[in-house]
């Protein structure tokens, strides 16, 4: 029986199965599921038939006799089998992929098998090395998404954050962007001590990233000197095309706010200075086991207590969370 025709799309084909597997432990996938998955790739609508010839591709190539009427043949279950599900029919993943077992030398050959003119290299082997691939290297694709599930299950990540996750890193990549090809950008800014909206253009230097906010440190040209913004204040970010810049050859991220002590906004985080604090024999366990500045250092006291030195700069914003600790701490 001849293979379905898919044309020469291959991303779109492992697309479906990915969306297939990914989409199995919660029922399977429906055909509006695949649908967009094919759209993603292709970036246009295909039609039901189109995805049931992948569908059929898919099984022929985790095994070439999935379509045979051979009585002799016992039958095993497809790769991707529809079923019912809630009224409603969906695709699921039925086989637990066996162990990598891909040479280096066939994922090459398949590499280049995968353009449509080199194809002719390989006539007879191509859907081997096919299912060559989805053993290996899908192998790990479908381990990655069982323990994503373990994890999303067993394992709790909390702690404050951005509230709109996905902006940040829109803002993120635009500064990236901004800074590989030497432009300025300009914000409008929401200052953190009075809310007040300002206008500013920035030459971007950089990305830090303290307790869970972003900032951009950058040379401020309304200042006239290096600044830090918070991106979550960040109301509009944009290049500004006709604008050209170079990052000081002397200056290094690390070094700058390397030694800074927390969050802090717009201004610089001030001189290097030492801190000293003694901690009492409760809590000295807690400073033993916890690293709360990579500069911080301790020496151990003869009645358990513990006496703990950090180099910071901007000690001053240091404050609030030593007097979260109480009187089992003392600043020397």
């Amino acid at each position: 029986m001849p293979y379905p025709r898919t044309r020469d799309y291959p991303e779109a084909v492992i697309k479906v199965l990915l969306t297939v597997i990914e989409k199995t432990p919660s029922g399977g996938a429906t055909m509006e599921d695949l649908k967009e998955a094919y759209r993603e790739v292709r970036d246009q609508e295909p039609s039901e038939r189109t995805i049931r010839r992948i569908i059929r591709r898919l099984n022929l190539l985790f095994d070439p006799l999935a379509y045979e009427d051979d009585e002799e043949i016992e039958p095993e279950p497809r790769a991707i089998e529809k079923r019912e599900r809630n009224g409603r029919q969906v695709y699921v993943f039925t086989r637990d992929l066996a162990a990598p077992r891909l040479d280096p030398g066939l994922a090459l050959l398949l590499a280049l098998s995968l353009y449509p003119q080199q194809r002719h290299l390989l006539p007879d082997q191509f859907e081997v090395l096919m299912k060559l691939v989805f053993e290996s290297v899908l192998y790990r694709m479908a381990e990655w998404y069982r323990l994503r599930r373990e994890m999303e299950r067993y394992v709790l990540v909390s702690g404050y954050g951005p509230v709109d996750p996905r902006r940040t890193v829109r803002l993120v990549e635009e500064i990236l962007r901004a800074i590989r090809l030497a432009k300025r950008v300009r914000l409008s800014y929401r200052r953190s001590y009075d809310g007040l909206v300002t206008q500013r253009e920035v030459e971007p230097y950089g990305l830090l990233c303290r307790h869970g906010v972003w900032y951009l440190a950058g040379r401020c040209l309304a200042a006239g000197e290096r600044r830090v913004f918070r991106l979550d204040h960040v109301e509009r970010l944009e290049l500004v095309e006709n604008s050209t810049y170079a990052i000081p050859e002397d200056f290094s991220l690390r070094e700058a706010y390397g030694h800074a002590w927390g969050v802090w906004t717009e201004g610089e985080p001030g001189p290097v200075e030492t801190v000293r604090l003694r901690v009492g024999p409760g809590l000295a366990h807690k400073f033993r086991v916890t690293r709360y500045h990579a500069s911080q250092t301790t020496e151990e006291l003869p009645n358990g207590s513990l006496e703990v030195h950090f180099r910071v700069g901007g000690a001053a914003e240091m404050i609030p969370w030593l007097l979260g600790w109480g009187a089992a701490l003392e600043v020397l």
